[in-house]
């Protein structure tokens, strides 16, 4: 109920089986399998079946049509994003469009960015990259310090727009500014921010950005994507590239490789058909809901749960004010994994980060007394301990 008024989305919750027999809370880690995947897998299937090799006649198209539906969501140009595998592709991609020549040779980023951000970028000393790791909290958006690091000898800023452990939604503007007025680019990794806080990629003005599926989009591993700006995409030639790379995929020519235009150059080798065709299913259901009702839901339901936490005497490693905030909560309590593993085995399910806590993330088809109902059965598994 939404102050007394039925909740219409709720009347996505038939379209999500694992909502009948689960409290699933877990949206920020893997979304919930819209049921419409299991068609979709079969006419992926049914083409190979009866097609052969012609169903790449089919499928080949596919790949710029589900980009098509991200670029609604985030307001993005027709054609400036494309799918691959995951974040870690889509930005070693951008990577290797870089040169790292002195003195503008540094990459900056922050102390919590996901893993494979980390990792990455950290490998980028070895083909001679300034790597500038700013602050130590990983629970923090050092705001001051990524930008007092920005200067003229900076190539890249890699930065998160909502951080995977806290939820703490990062105003991009000024690293933009400061990047733009040192001739940086800038790469936005959106995985916790698609789908769950609207934003139109134009406005931002970022040159890239980068994300997956598995969370708030609700279409699974598998599917990651990249947007590049339009006004400088041309300029770009990735060295971790493959045949559809090319101008002409199918003309097997020899090097030199002649990029094929615009955001194509980025697609690499042999798209991952089947995940994008299970993926579209969840970004179809994300479009007709609508990112500003999805994040408007967000406002009553983590406030359920950070309200409630706070009430019980919990920390909450999540920023107080939801504009700063994402779409979920992140709870630390005593023995927070032992607490994490006791839900999931009652059937609520949630996920726990390291010298963070246990997150709580609800999406447009949980209803609000699940969210009561999750901090209640947290109380009654602390009270046994």
């Amino acid at each position: 109920m939404l102050h007394g008024m039925p909740d219409s989305l709720l009347r996505w919750r038939e379209e999500f089986p694992i909502l009948a027999t689960k409290n699933y809370l877990i949206n920020n880690s893997l979304g919930a399998m819209p049921r419409s995947v299991r068609d979709a897998f079969a006419r992926y299937t049914d083409l190979w079946a009866g097609e052969g090799v012609v169903a790449w006649e089919t499928w080949l198209p596919e790949v710029a049509n589900v980009a098509a539906i991200l670029e609604d969501i985030i307001h993005a140009p027709r054609g400036s994003m494309t799918m691959c595998q995951n974040v870690t592709n889509a930005l070693g991609a951008i990577l290797s469009c870089m040169e790292w020549e002195a003195p503008q040779n540094r990459v900056v980023y922050c102390a919590g960015e996901f893993p494979t951000v980390e990792y990455l970028l950290d490998a980028q000393r070895r083909v001679g990259a300034e790597v500038v790791r700013v602050g130590n909290d990983p629970l923090a958006y050092p705001e001051g310090e990524l930008l007092a690091a920005i200067d003229d000898r900076t190539a890249l800023v890699v930065v998160s727009h909502v951080l995977f452990r806290t939820a703490e939604l990062v105003d991009v503007r000024p690293v933009v500014e400061k990047a733009r007025r040192h001739g940086a680019l800038v790469v936005l990794d959106a995985y916790q921010s698609m789908a769950s806080v609207p934003f139109h990629v134009t406005e931002l003005d970022v040159d890239f950005l980068v994300g997956g599926s598995v969370k708030w989009l609700c279409g699974g591993p598998g599917a990651g994507y990249l947007y590049a700006n339009p006004r400088l995409v041309n300029r770009l030639e990735p060295r971790h590239a493959g045949w559809f790379s090319h101008e002409d995929p199918f003309a097997f020519a020899p090097p030199p490789l002649r990029y094929a235009e615009g955001i194509a150059r980025f697609t690499g080798g042999t798209p991952n058909m089947p995940a994008y065709y299970q993926a579209a299913e969840g970004y179809r259901v994300v479009r007709e809901v609508g990112v500003d009702a999805i994040r408007e839901k967000a406002r009553r339901q983590t406030a359920i749960i950070f309200e409630g936490a706070k009430e019980r005497g919990w920390t909450v490693n999540s920023p107080e004010a939801f504009e700063r905030r994402g779409n979920h909560v992140t709870v630390d309590v005593p023995g927070a994994q032992h607490v994490k593993d006791e839900l999931i085995r009652r059937g609520t399910v949630v996920d726990y980060r390291p010298g963070a806590g246990i997150r709580i993330a609800p999406h447009f088809y949980n209803t609000d007394d699940e969210c009561h109902a999750v901090l209640d059965e947290m109380s009654t598994i602390l009270a046994l301990q």
